[in-house]
């Protein structure tokens, strides 16, 4: 029969010795003041390095790599060659994960010290790199100044001899796409811990062209190539500032362009032109009436342009003759503008842009319009007066004068009633006729003084002001 002898102390005191042994061994392991081995840094080995070796000499790696030239080049010899620093071209590389590692490696119970230690041995710790766009895309904007200093050049519509489109094409610049450089760094910044010369890295610039917003391919796209219509309407050579009135409503409607679907809006144009240009004193119509005022004149150029309007077939949208005839359209032809009372637009309904040209002289003012020319259909415009209304007559009483004896004070003058038409032709054949406008121009009564018993004075019902071809009266200043 076999026994087995058991004692308990002697295996508590062995479980006991290994327990010591293992924990010293623990303690000593997790208390080592150096790296593991086999542990690198972005690749560079650190293992067995001790902990104070390797704060200094992080530090001084970082600083090498911040510091680390970068030849940038271009096949561009308008580009010159730069060097310049990874830190310049906002670069950053973050030791967060380098201090996080160490603190696991130095703070912490024995075990969790020696736990670390065990999963770093055979570790390869990245650097965190990362870059600032705005302080590289300003380090590039700061080193090639010159190139920079030079701006697109925006692609221009011009007119030839005889009215013919052509275009002067953009001048684009030279660029450094900082995106991509952005890109290319961020692949090269990590690789460089393990690089021990300093010789400059090599890397070609990204180079762009910059486009002005307007091309001449988007000038083209808007489908101008001739002229649609032209009209002129002429003006006496006396009046200074009519002329100058006239001259600064044309300029301010000088090269402006309507896209498709778009209405015109004179009243713009007018309140446009005064803040810019002014308007000086010249004769307005003051109900029905010609008195001293500011900006006379201003309806010759709507007039001018709704004549240019007809005659290319556009959209007429709002439009009211003058209440006086005036002497530059025939009857029926005219485009008066009253502020906050009559104004004048019409639409692009065509499928390409509308540009508008004005040539001012000294004594006539001409309108173009340039869009998709079709030489095959052209409009005709015609009015006729459909009825003539007489002056009436109006007495006024003046008792200096013999009883039943007349003096006249004004002649009237006759009113018309006047349709207008629009006549489309497609190769000379008639292909539609359309009425533009009914309007009436309101007869200038005679006026005749008398001495009549029982002859009273009507005063008129006061009207509410209201300024035609201007923007003011003197009076009403």
């Amino acid at each position: 029969m076999t026994r087995s002898f058991r004692n308990p102390i002697l295996y508590f005191s062995v479980a006991l010795g290994l327990f010591v042994t293992c924990g010293t061994a623990l303690y000593i392991y997790g208390s080592q003041s150096t790296f593991p081995g086999n542990v690198t840094i972005a690749g560079w080995r650190v293992g067995g390095m001790s902990y104070a070796e390797f704060q200094s000499e992080s530090e001084q790696r970082l600083k090498r790599l911040a510091a680390f030239p970068v030849f940038l080049h271009a096949s561009y010899p308008e580009v010159p060659a730069k060097e310049l620093s990874l830190g310049q071209l906002g670069i950053r590389y973050d030791r967060s994960l380098l201090t996080q590692s160490l603190q696991q490696l130095t703070s912490g119970s024995p075990f969790e010290r020696a736990k670390a230690r065990w999963t770093l041995r055979n570790a390869n710790i990245p650097l965190n790199v990362s870059l600032d766009p705005i302080q590289l895309s300003a380090t590039v904007k700061d080193s090639w100044k010159e190139l920079y200093s030079k701006q697109p050049v925006a692609a221009k519509r011009i007119l030839k001899s005889q009215d013919q489109v052509d275009y002067e094409p953009e001048r684009n610049v030279l660029r450094i796409d900082t995106a991509h450089l952005q890109e290319q760094l961020q692949i090269i910044a990590p690789s460089l811990g393990t690089l021990t010369h300093t010789a400059p890295l090599g890397l070609s610039l990204p180079i762009y062209e910059q486009s002005p917003s307007i091309t001449m391919a988007s000038l083209k796209q808007q489908g101008i190539d001739g002229k649609i219509s032209e009209f002129t309407t002429s003006f006496p050579q006396s009046g200074e500032g009519r002329v100058h009135n006239i001259r600064a409503t044309a300029a301010s409607i000088q090269d402006y362009l309507m896209a498709p679907g778009e209405t015109f809006d004179y009243s713009k144009i007018i309140a446009q032109t005064e803040a810019k240009f002014g308007y000086k004193e010249a004769p307005v119509i003051l109900n029905g009436s010609l008195v001293p005022g500011i900006g006379g004149g201003i309806c010759q150029v709507s007039t001018t342009l709704y004549n240019a309007v007809l005659r290319s077939g556009l959209e007429i949208v709002e439009r009211r003759n003058h209440s006086l005839p005036v002497s530059y359209v025939p009857l029926g032809q005219d485009a008066t503008f009253a502020s906050g009372y009559i104004n004048f637009k019409f639409r692009n309904n065509t499928n390409s842009y509308i540009w508008i040209r004005t040539i001012t002289t000294d004594s006539a003012v001409t309108v173009k319009l340039f869009g998709h020319q079709t030489p095959t259909i052209t409009y005709d415009i015609a009015s006729k007066i459909v009825e003539t209304i007489q002056p009436p007559v109006k007495y006024v009483n003046n008792p200096s004068l013999s009883p039943g004896l007349e003096r006249p004070i004004s002649t009237g003058k006759v009113g018309y009633k006047v349709e207008t038409y629009r006549t489309k032709r497609e190769n000379g054949t008639i292909v539609s006729k359309e009425l533009i406008s009914k309007d009436q121009y309101s007869p200038v009564p005679t006026v005749i003084a008398a001495n009549r018993k029982g002859l009273q004075t009507e005063e008129p019902a006061p009207k509410q002001p209201m300024v035609e071809d201007g923007v003011s009266t003197l009076a009403v200043q």
